[in-house]
């Protein structure tokens, strides 16, 4: 015992420790927060008593979690936020969350949630969000608000709500949002919420709203009504409307009396609007939508506008003007002659055909998208009025080719967004005089081709995305220009760099590089040379893998002298030198090397005065972790080695003892560890390793084991130089030895075992028992010991053929063809030859019922060796030799055991049938 303690106290001394949680995940940066996401967790209780009490944030999430023991949480006095979202909760029925007086957000989203008892929500006095979407509410009562003094916020999305009403104690002075978006609601009552300001009703078809079903609600500003009559909101009260700054609502212009205009009238401090047309058409003789003053957010969704010469969407500030999915096609300089102070213009969703004075007028826009609109070609005309226009974005349209500076006009464009087109060549400088812009994407296109001095005026560029294109060559003159550039994300390419190239030398103020996926459809990533980082003394991050062929130049990594963030996967690494490659980086605080096919990591994995905090090894193929890497880890901080074939032995055994008991290292996912070689114990921290315990009783065994084995050489040596000399002097030694112990003389039970096989029974009993057992008269008679009658009932098999081997003086084999075939014959035989071995006891005697060729005797080497030496009976089918055979049998019987008297013949026999 003490022994044990002085073991523990060792590991708790040495330089690196170590602690982990069931199911979860500390997150390193902020150590009161725990991830416990997507991990099978069903028994609540086991997570949870293994959380630090000191915990303020607790990610249970997509687990299958179905009941909350009470007072599970009644340790951590401190939370703040738990999300048990994406569970299989079914009922709260009270008690779930006692002694979270502390808590602030809930969030019991996507569960099986059918019933909330009134006091389930008992002792959350801080709770200011609660979280309840896509559950299976069809009531809820209003009693609940009791228990949530300080509630700010409730969202019911996507329940089975037919009716919200509040009742006589119950509601919240303290609700400012309510969201009940797709439910069933029909009758509505939130008169006890004075303090709401925000209330989404959207896709509730059968609402019927009272005129004064606000009356109480002075503070209301947002109403989203999507889905819902238009008719509600002309029923609103006056004092309602005059309050409300934010509206939505669906209207079908074709069919309803209505008019956007009629439903907003008496929202007199509206700031924004959004209507969904759900499809309609304008009248060919009206293009109008708004002929009334409009508020300066216009959102207008799903309609078919078709080619508008001049679209009148009222008048009066509007600045932003979103017209999302509304079949807009042809567009030119009148469509927006009404917007000429509008800032910010979004076109998405549309099949736009945009003329090259679309734009004029509107010289105050800063901000365009035409997202998803199924644009083909771009005009530089389009942007020469757009004067302080700062971001442009035209993700996900058709365009095949950018123009020679086609964007030149844009002189203060920071931001420009071409990801998801058809771009395959980028050439002639489209970027030319866009020295403002900071970020450009061109992602997700198919490039192979960019011509030199592309980005040459991008001087300001801060990030550049090209990633999931078909780039193989980059050089130093392509990139040339972007001194300034920070993030570069290259993933999902096809390049390949040879070791001698420096792709990145002008990039001097490059902090993040993302290169990994590249393939399929080219040749890999290649050799990172020398000097493939030359110049690279910024570069905090650094990701690479998922490539066909990749390999490190040992001095690769020496000019990242700032590096702190390398990422290695889907790589084959294990004949890369890592302690050679790693050895210049030693200001690096996070490694993470994914499916790099390692089998160990090396004991030096970085240099002995390196700051590492976090090292990720997951899906490798390694089955220990060796101290010595770990203590070479002094800062260690946060360990991962998940998806690896661990093996539960003793080379693991400190491993387990020291990820369970200190606590400077997190071990990710410790109880989640399996065993690749232990069934009885399925998971590391299971592995009973108390034979592991004491590292001189193994240091011992090592030395006995070796002394036993250079034993066991020499004894084998002598054997193979000696073995007659030997065997001779062993058998004399061990026959004086009996000879002793036997001088009474032994006594047997019988006088022969007749091993014999079923197929030759009729023989046995007709010829051999008769002329032995009942012999002519003045012969000796014998006791024969045979399977069916002698044998002990209810014993073993092999227990009643050794006691009738060692209880008789000879065994006579009755050898046929069927005896050969008998493997009851054969074990019976091997037995008696045993005996033979190990007493000296010369007690078989050979009776052949049959000539059997030298061949078939051939499998059978015991056998073979025995008719060679010694004379076997055969059995004279000539009538007239047979009494001569019984005569020869029991002579031999009768020599058998004078010889046995003897002081030397069974010795001598043995020595001659051993040799």
């Amino acid at each position: 015992m003490v022994t044990t303690v002085l073991f523990l106290l060792l590991l708790n001394a040495s330089a690196c420790k170590g602690f982990g949680f069931k199911g979860c995940s500390q997150n390193f940066h902020e150590t009161d927060v725990m991830w416990c996401f997507n991990q099978n967790i069903a028994n609540l209780s086991e997570v949870v008593s293994m959380i630090p009490e000191n915990t303020t944030t607790i990610n249970l999430s997509k687990n299958k979690i179905s009941v909350i023991p009470p007072g599970s949480f009644s340790q951590m006095l401190g939370l703040k936020c738990l999300d048990l979202s994406q569970n299989k909760l079914v009922s709260l029925k009270g008690g779930e969350f006692r002694g979270l007086g502390g808590l602030e957000l809930l969030n019991l989203t996507c569960n099986n949630i059918s019933h909330i008892h009134s006091n389930a929500f008992d002792g959350l006095t801080r709770v200011q969000t609660l979280l309840l979407i896509h559950n299976l509410l069809a009531t809820i009562s209003p009693d609940i608000f009791n228990s949530l003094p300080a509630i700010q916020e409730v969202d019911l999305s996507l329940n089975m709500l037919k009716v919200f009403s509040c009742g006589d104690s119950g509601g919240s002075s303290t609700l400012r949002r309510l969201d009940l978006f797709a439910n069933n609601i029909q009758k509505l009552n939130v008169s006890c919420f004075p303090a709401l300001e925000h209330i989404r009703l959207s896709n509730n078809s059968k609402l019927e709203l009272q005129a004064d079903v606000f009356a109480s609600n002075p503070r209301l500003k947002s109403l989203l009504c999507q889905g819902v009559k238009g008719e509600v909101l002309v029923g609103l009260s006056a004092v309602t409307k005059k309050n409300l700054s934010w509206v939505a609502f669906s209207l079908f212009v074709e069919k309803s009396p209505l008019t956007i205009c009629g439903l907003l009238k008496g929202m007199d401090r509206l700031k924004k609007v959004e209507v969904d047309l759900k499809g309609s058409r304008l009248p060919q003789t009206n293009s109008s939508l708004l002929d009334c003053a409009t508020p300066p957010v216009v959102v207008i969704a799903d309609a078919n506008l078709g080619n508008v010469a001049q679209l009148s969407l009222g008048r009066g500030n509007t600045s932003k003007l979103n017209l999302i999915n509304c079949g807009l096609k042809q567009i030119s300089r009148t469509t927006f002659d009404g917007y000429r102070g509008l800032k910010m213009l979004q076109l998405n969703q549309n099949k736009l055909d945009i003329q090259r004075d679309t734009f004029e007028g509107l010289t105050h826009l800063t901000f365009l998208s035409f997202d998803k609109s199924k644009v083909a070609d771009i005009d530089a005309n389009w942007f020469v009025p757009l004067k302080k226009l700062t971001i442009l974005s035209l993700t996900k349209n058709a365009i095949t080719e950018l123009k020679p500076k086609v964007f030149s006009a844009l002189t203060q464009l920071e931001q420009l967004y071409l990801q998801f087109n058809l771009l395959k060549y980028i050439t002639k400088k489209p970027f030319s005089k866009l020295r403002r812009l900071t970020k450009l994407n061109l992602s997700l296109n198919i490039i192979d081709f960019i011509e030199e001095d592309t980005f040459q005026d991008l001087t300001n560029l801060i990030y550049l995305n090209l990633s999931g294109n078909r780039i193989k060559r980059l050089t130093p003159s392509i990139l040339s220009g972007l001194i300034n550039l920070r993030t570069f994300i290259l993933y999902n390419n096809r390049l390949h760099f040879k070791s001698y190239e420096t792709p990145f030398i002008n990039l001097t103020s490059l902090e993040y590089l993302q290169m990994t996926y590249q393939g399929p459809g080219g040749q890999g990533i290649g050799t990172i040379g020398p000097h493939f980082f030359q110049d690279q003394r910024r570069l905090i991050s650094f990701e690479i893998g998922h490539s066909i062929l990749l390999d490190f130049h040992p001095e690769a990594f020496i000019p990242l002298v700032n590096l702190k963030y390398l990422y290695i996967a889907g790589v084959v690494m294990k004949t890369t030198n890592m302690s050679a490659v790693l050895s210049p980086l030693k200001g690096l605080k996070k490694l993470t090397i994914y499916r790099a096919d390692l089998d160990a990591l090396p004991a030096n994995l970085l240099p002995p005065d390196n700051t590492l905090k976090i090292l990720k090894v997951q899906s490798n193929h390694l089955h220990t972790v060796e101290k010595a890497m770990l203590d070479t880890l002094p800062r260690l901080h946060f360990l991962d080695i998940t998806d690896n074939p661990l093996t539960c032995t003793c080379d693991n055994a400190w491993f387990k003892t020291w990820a369970i008991h200190n606590t400077h290292t997190q071990v990710s996912y410790l109880y989640n560890l399996k065993c690749d070689n232990d069934r009885r114990s399925p998971y590391l921290w299971q592995f009973d390793d108390k034979a592991c315990s004491f590292e001189q009783v193994s240091f011992t065994i090592f030395i006995a084991c070796s002394v036993a084995d250079m034993l066991f050489v020499c004894v084998c040596l002598a054997w193979h130089k000696q073995g007659p000399t030997l065997r001779f002097l062993l058998l004399i030694l061990r026959a004086k030895l009996r000879g002793r112990r036997g001088a009474a003389g032994a006594k047997f039970q019988y006088d022969a075992f007749i091993s014999y096989s079923c197929n030759d029974e009729a023989w046995v009993m007709r010829q051999l028992v008769p002329n032995l057992e009942r012999p002519a008269a003045g012969a000796p008679r014998l006791r024969l010991c045979l399977h069916h009658r002698d044998f002990r009932p209810g014993a073993a098999v092999m227990e009643n053929i050794e006691a009738a081997i060692y209880g008789s003086r000879h065994t006579i084999c009755v050898v046929t063809r069927h005896f050969l075939r008998s493997e009851w014959c054969s074990l019976e035989f091997q037995m008696a030859s045993l005996r033979l071995l190990c007493d000296g006891s010369d007690v078989l005697l050979l009776v052949f019922l049959e000539e059997i060729p030298e061949h078939c005797l051939s499998p059978y080497t015991r056998l073979r060796k025995i008719v060679h030496k010694k004379t076997y009976l055969l059995w004279p089918e000539n009538p007239q030799e047979q009494d001569a055979f019984w005569v020869r049998l029991i002579d031999a019987l009768k020599d058998s055991e004078e010889e046995e008297e003897g002081e030397g013949g069974g010795e001598q026999e043995l020595a001659r049938l051993i040799g």
